[in-house]
């Protein structure tokens, strides 16, 4: 017993001894880091609670911990579903002018002087407002009723002209092309929708559409009427008929441009069943009739569309359109991406001479007809092939490149083309550098070489005694025979609705066909020798700035100033300029 108590007497006096010879240590805590986020302590089970009974299902964890609170950033970036009512106006002034060199017209005229008519050749100064505004709701009236308004004014003041008759200034105006000589307002769309206004769940995909709409078919057709649809996952059908919304003036001043309009278009998309098949076709009808003493002709429109998309990455997409029950336009396009970073677009187009010139009613219109806007001249059948790609390297340095080539399938170059559809050939690409995600810096490029006739039978010689005929009125040989043309950017945003602003810079070169000139003695091509006073080519450039704030989430305030060099073909004027000032409101 004694030995023991020595034993424990003796381990007591080492530790007593260690611990007056061993240092104290401490540990520092550091405090947390101000980015994280710790947990609210009301969210954290002290306890585990006892089972929950197997009739009661468990409640949903609707804690702090589970709650989305979205960045400041994107608040107001993205509109709320939950919204009854969203609107969107914006007016805003526009200044468009240029003054006179003091040098005669190309002619030999003096410009700024009155002509015969009393008129000043050209207002060197004008200004308008302009306005845009879109109204639209879901579930205000009733819960299935949609409604969406968009349109916009101009208030402009008219140009004026010397009436001889009373000897006063009188107002006149354009029939087509009023956006610069009118005051009126256009009205765009204006509809109503029901959807899911069945109690029947199986009928949801269904919608109904009426008023001033836009349907998408062969043609992006804008009507009054109405549109029936199916929004399925395996089928998507739709029905519309009305008629024709005139476009082009903001006075329909001949009240004819009212064709009737009916279409339907169904697409099955196979990748919605079950054991998916990656393939979706559709087809597509369109008939305009002629209502009214309507200038445009009866025509039928038919398009079937056939898309495959064998992986995520790779889609082939084909279009057939026909005109009248003949083949008029084919489509093809493969698209594909690599590495996510890298995509690649190819297309071939083939158009038949039976295809439309630029609009489903405008076919072959009658050639004593007054031309209309947008009248290019004649079809011509013709094939283009085009390419392009994009990539990004090193995460701040988009690459674009993109080529053409359009080849003219006629027989005779010289009386079957016309200088809206010739043989070209085209290479353009450009890049962007961004720096710090603030400052972009971006430079563009692209030329284009176009084939055009090599004969001068229809020129005119300036030859004294010799009269010559006028070229056709779609010669080929009349047009751009190549340009050059290049730009440089400049970009900086300090974020989404924040600020931002834009300085564009750009250059082109185009070089004209020699349709007007004379030949010598020896009967050489008129090409070779320009006669005096003509320019067969000119050098353009100019730019513009555009600023953009937002005062808050709702306001947006937006400038913008373009100014263009002085045109050769033009020695009259400096050139072009134009400011515009812009304040838009959102809801």
């Amino acid at each position: 017993m004694n030995r023991a108590v020595l034993v424990a007497m003796l381990g007591a006096a080492s530790i007593a001894h260690a611990d007056s010879q061993t240092p104290t240590l401490r540990l520092k805590r550091e405090p947390p880091p101000r980015h994280l986020r710790m947990r609210p302590r009301s969210a954290v089970k002290e306890a585990t609670p006892p089972p929950a009974p197997a009739s009661a299902p468990a409640a949903p964890d609707t804690g702090p911990a589970t709650t989305f609170k979205p960045s400041s950033d994107a608040v107001g970036l993205v509109r709320d579903l939950r919204r009854p009512i969203s609107a969107r106006f914006s007016m805003g002034y526009v200044v468009d002018g240029t003054a006179l060199t003091g040098a005669n017209t190309l002619d030999g005229r003096t410009p700024g002087t009155r002509n015969t008519t009393g008129r000043d050749d050209f207002r060197r100064l004008r200004a308008y407002a302009i306005g845009e505004g879109t109204f639209s709701s879901r579930g205000v009236l009733l819960p299935s009723l949609s409604t969406y308004f968009a349109g916009g004014f101009q208030l402009a003041r008219p140009s004026l002209e010397l009436d001889r008759s009373v000897f006063s200034e009188r107002s006149i105006a354009s029939p087509i092309a009023t956006w610069f000589d009118r005051t009126g307002f256009q009205g765009r769309s204006a509809w109503l929708e029901v959807k899911d206004f069945l109690d029947d769940k199986t009928y949801s995909p269904l919608r109904v559409r009426a008023g001033q709409l836009y349907v998408y078919g062969p043609w992006v057709l804008h009507m009054y009427g109405g549109l029936a649809a199916w929004d399925g996952k395996l089928v998507k059908l739709s029905v519309y008929g009305g008629s024709r919304v005139p476009d082009y003036t903001l006075v329909d001043v001949t009240g004819k441009d009212r064709s009737g309009i009916f279409g339907s278009s169904v697409r099955f998309d196979l990748r919605a069943l079950k054991a998916k098949i990656p393939f979706a076709f559709g087809v597509e009808f369109l008939q305009f009739t002629e209502t009214g003493g309507a200038v445009d002709r009866a025509t039928g429109h038919a398009m079937l569309q056939l898309d495959w998309r064998p992986r995520q990455d790779i889609a082939l997409i084909g279009q057939a359109r026909a005109l009248d029950g003949r083949l008029a336009n084919e489509h093809l396009q493969l698209r594909s991406r690599y590495k996510q970073v890298t995509n690649l677009v190819f297309d071939v187009t083939n158009r038949s001479d039976s295809d439309w010139r630029w609009d489903p009613a405008v076919t072959n219109p009658d050639p004593l007809q007054a031309r209309r806007y947008l009248d290019l001249g004649p079809v011509v059948p013709q094939t283009i092939v085009s390419g392009r790609a994009g990539t990004l390297i090193a995460e701040n340095v988009d690459v674009l490149i993109r080529g053409a080539w359009a080849n003219d399938r006629v027989d005779n170059v010289e009386r079957q083309t016309n200088t809206f559809t010739a043989r070209y050939f085209e290479i353009g690409g450009g890049f962007e550098v961004r720096l710090r995600r603030t400052i972009g810096v971006g430079v563009t490029g692209m030329t284009r070489r176009t084939e055009r006739p090599e004969t001068a039978d229809d020129q005119i010689r300036d030859v004294p005694g010799v009269i010559e005929a006028l070229p056709r009125m779609y010669s080929a040989a009349i047009g751009d025979e190549s340009f050059t043309e290049g730009g440089m950017s400049l970009r900086m945003s300090l974020g989404a609705r924040r600020f931002s602003a834009l300085a564009e810079g750009y250059g082109r070169r185009t070089n004209y066909a020699r349709t007007y000139c004379e030949s010598d003695a020896a009967g050489s091509d008129c090409r070779s020798i320009v006669a005096p006073g003509i320019e067969y080519s000119d050098f353009r450039w100019g730019g513009r700035v555009t600023v953009e704030a937002w005062i808050g989430d709702r306001l947006r305030l937006f400038a913008s100033y373009e100014l263009s060099s002085r045109i050769d073909l033009a020695p009259e004027i400096t050139g072009f300029k134009s400011l515009r000032l812009i304040m838009e409101g959102v809801y």
